[in-house]
């Protein structure tokens, strides 16, 4: 029988919550890959974030699937994302893939700056590298850790305990992969594929465009 993955895109009605045209491309292809059963899923309009990641999960126990794979609408592969998960060895259980986000600003008018995430680096396993935690954005799971952490909330935003309930203490992404690592699960990031992401342009190419004529000396 074929693996089953469950894809889902978290999306919307609004114009700035649309699936991407890259995005678009990448489910065709999975839809059209004979290697697997794929079964598209859009998490529409469901807030907070951290509640609509619970739903892929959910989603994908619900359909007995082997791997899930969630998009934010401003993600996209210049890959097929089915090609990451036919590479997956036995260790790989949670692989994310890494993009640009925003880093911050260095004064109130001043435009934001990007970096790459995740970028701790622990050790290499053929073409994956294991990392603290990766970004939900472009996230590919395996059944194997459902099926040990049966119980959700697996994202849960944490706040800070103050009046405020600011600033935030920890991202449903990065408290997912905690858990995971609780439970014995490796994080990792494929060493070769990277995952774009859309504000006015794709940053993350824009990042990488900028280190490469750094590297040159320009």
């Amino acid at each position: 029988m074929k693996p089953k993955v469950v894809v889902c895109v978290l999306t919307g009605l609004e114009r700035e919550s649309w699936i991407n045209p890259e995005l678009a491309v990448n489910l065709i292809t999975m839809a059209r890959d004979p290697r697997f059963e794929v079964v598209y899923y859009p998490v529409q309009d469901v807030r907070p974030r951290e509640t609509a990641r619970n739903v892929t999960v959910v989603t994908a126990r619900q359909n007995n699937a082997d791997w899930l794979i969630s998009f934010d609408n401003d993600n996209f592969t210049r890959c097929n994302p089915l090609d990451v998960i036919a590479e997956a060895g036995p260790n790989q259980h949670i692989i994310g893939l890494t993009y640009a986000i925003v880093a911050g600003k260095t004064g109130i008018a001043a435009a934001p700056e990007y970096k790459l995430l995740p970028d701790r680096i622990y050790a290499d396993d053929g073409v994956f590298s294991e990392v603290e935690f990766v970004s939900g954005g472009c996230l590919m799971v395996r059944n194997t850790v459902w099926k040990k952490i049966p119980a959700g909330p697996w994202f849960r935003r944490l706040l800070a305990e103050n009046e405020l309930l600011a600033p935030q203490r920890c991202s449903e992404d990065a408290y997912f992969c905690a858990l995971a690592r609780q439970q014995g699960f490796k994080v990792w990031t494929h060493t070769q594929q990277l995952a774009g992401h859309y504000r006015t342009t794709d940053v993350t190419g824009m990042v990488c465009s900028i280190a490469r004529r750094n590297a040159e000396g320009r």
